[in-house]
């Protein structure tokens, strides 16, 4: 660039000018300017900016900070790698321009459905791809089969720089066509490839591809059809080598997780030890879900999100067990209770990790609250430990629940909470948590909820709007010595 925009346009002295002595700022300071900042200090700055503008997929518009000064413009362009100067390349971008303009920074390629520009716009793409030995993340979402059989046939070749790679077919594809990657795919090897986002689509040689890589930490498998069906003997045995595995997601198109064609005797048991697994998520068939974990051990989890997608809670007993021998998935001191139309949910959670995250489908006209008890026999102590509860859930006249707020599951809902010191306890609950709270005015009254200390509900702005039966509630729980205080959550 010819001039110093900046210099030209700011109302301060130019860099390396006098202050008239005795001339201080507004503040009571000697005038002081950007300018006067070492380049090491601008590049902290920088950094800083990058971090909190940066999108979720790590891009920001560094450009922007090349046009105010020639200074500016040499501290960014010498600073790829701490301020993560990448290159992206859409179906909008001239690739064959931009990439001749830029130095050889790392390639983004994102292949996004909102800015679909026709035949031009995909050929934007294959002109990036070209680049193969400069790309270091490839984003491919909402693809029908054919754009995935397309791009598919333009990555047929290995690529040696990618590190994060984004594959996901479009949910409103027709049902009876599945998107598959074949063997080719990347060439069969990614050696950098540290994170994989697979959806909708099947591929069979995925255990190929993931072990080519070395430190490859994120695998997120979701919406996998039959056709991409991996058992789970045969998920643990290519998981075992990955000892930088981090993340790991597991989900299935429907409730079926293993075909019927693949319903044998159980084969013998192979044991995995996942060392560095923090976050472990799960979505289909509790079959395959105990299968799996009962052959794996992670020391370090913290995270467990689990969907079944069955009518009623299994027998999950397993699951305990697993959660058992993991170190960190314990002493759980927070809990939130979601009785929804379709579903009941449970999180236990505490201050140092995220935690347990279990959600049961409930197909209609099911009542949520049997399932829910039978999740919590399951889970064993785990209720006991907890001291916040809060009770979630829709309004009655939405779901249609027929249940008078006097059915005796509602108290068994809290009994197991033998702990809980504060409950919250939502609007549309709160006729219900009432009835339960009658109940206990009568002689052991203290035998549920034992060490509540405060009751909080959503709505009641003063104790005077709530119902007789709250008040004779805390009234008893007064007398007896354990006072209750209320609040509005």
């Amino acid at each position: 660039m010819s001039g110093d925009k900046r210099d030209q346009a700011s109302p301060f002295p130019p860099r390396g000018s006098a202050t008239p002595a005795g001339q201080q700022s507004v503040i009571g300071k000697p005038d002081v300017t950007i300018d006067m900042l070492q380049d090491d200090v601008l590049l902290d700055i920088f950094d800083s900016y990058r971090n909190l503008v940066s999108r979720p997929d790590g891009m920001w518009k560094w450009q922007k900070l090349l046009h105010l000064c020639q200074r500016w413009r040499y501290i960014v362009l010498a600073s790829p790698r701490r301020l993560d100067l990448r290159i992206e390349c859409d179906r909008r971008t001239p690739t064959w321009k931009l990439l001749d303009i830029w130095p050889p920074f790392p390639i983004y390629v994102t292949y996004d459905p909102w800015c679909r520009e026709g035949a031009q716009g995909i050929h934007n793409i294959f002109a990036a791809l070209q680049r193969r030995n400069r790309i270091s993340q490839i984003d491919l979402y909402s693809m029908t089969s054919r754009e995935v059989d397309q791009i598919a046939d333009a990555m047929d070749e290995p690529f040696p720089v990618l590190t994060d790679l984004s594959v996901q077919t479009l949910s409103a594809d027709l049902p009876d066509v599945t998107a598959e990657l074949p063997d080719s795919f990347l060439g069969g090897s990614a050696p950098c490839l540290q994170s994989f986002f697979l959806e909708g689509t099947a591929f069979p040689a995925l255990p190929n591809l993931v072990l080519s890589a070395s430190h490859f930490r994120t695998l997120y498998l979701f919406g996998i059809p039959h056709a991409g069906y991996i058992p789970p003997e045969a998920m643990v045995a290519f998981l075992l080598p990955l000892h930088n595995l981090k993340h790991l997601t597991i989900g299935f198109t429907s409730p079926e997780s293993r075909p019927q064609a693949l319903q044998t005797d159980p084969p013998s048991l192979t044991h995995a030890l996942l060392p560095s697994l923090t976050k472990f998520g799960f979505h289909g068939a509790s079959e395959y879900l105990l299968d799996f974990i009962a052959r794996i051990d992670a020391p370090m989890l913290n995270s467990l999100h689990i969907t079944f997608s069955l009518g009623a809670v299994p027998d999950i007993l397993q699951l305990h067990t697993f959660i058992d021998r993991t170190d960190r998935l314990k002493t759980f001191i927070q809990a939130e209770v979601f009785l929804l139309p379709y579903e009941v949910r449970a999180i236990f959670k505490s201050p140092a990790n995220p935690g347990l995250d279990i959600t049961c489908r409930v197909p209609e006209p099911d009542w949520p609250l049997s399932s829910m008890m039978r999740l919590y026999e399951q889970l064993l102590t785990i209720p006991s430990q907890v001291e916040q509860l809060e009770l979630r859930g829709k309004a009655r006249n939405e779901l249609g629940w027929y249940e008078a707020p006097d059915d005796p599951r509602w108290l068994q809902l809290l009994v197991p909470f033998v702990s809980v010191k504060s409950l919250y306890v939502f609007k549309m609950l709160c006729p219900f948590v009432a009835s339960v709270l009658e109940d206990l005015t009568g002689d052991g009254g203290t035998n549920a909820l034992p060490t509540l200390n405060n009751l909080f509900l959503e709505g009641f702005e003063t104790p005077a709007s709530f119902d007789e039966a709250i008040k004779a509630f805390l009234s008893m729980r007064h007398s007896s010595g354990h006072p209750v205080a209320v609040g509005c959550w």
